[in-house]
């Protein structure tokens, strides 16, 4: 069933050594509101190991969502805590 509720995120997939349930993770996406052609063309990187980012309309809780991508094998990266490991200040887009 689709989330009914939640922030959004935008996440950076990678494809980690394993992943192969596909249509499994499209529907991670496409329960959290993602269009079908965003899911669908996010996993066709991930299956060539190529990284996709993706804008998720409803979060509902970034732990349960990024976990439930572990268990398909990808690792799901909010775009903003990368930004901030990098040494960007969200608050003005500089590199600190």
């Amino acid at each position: 069933s689709r989330v009914q509720s939640g922030s959004t995120a935008r996440y950076r997939l990678s494809g980690e050594p394993g992943f192969v349930k596909s249509v499994s993770a499209a529907r991670v996406l496409t329960r959290r509101h993602v269009r079908i052609a965003v899911a669908k063309e996010a996993v066709e990187r991930l299956l060539v190991r190529e990284d996709a980012t993706v804008d998720v309309p409803m979060v509902e809780d970034a732990e349960a969502f990024e976990r439930e991508f572990a268990e398909l094998h990808v690792r799901a990266v909010p775009v903003d805590a990368e930004l901030e490991s990098a040494g960007f200040d969200d608050e003005r887009s500089e590199r600190r």
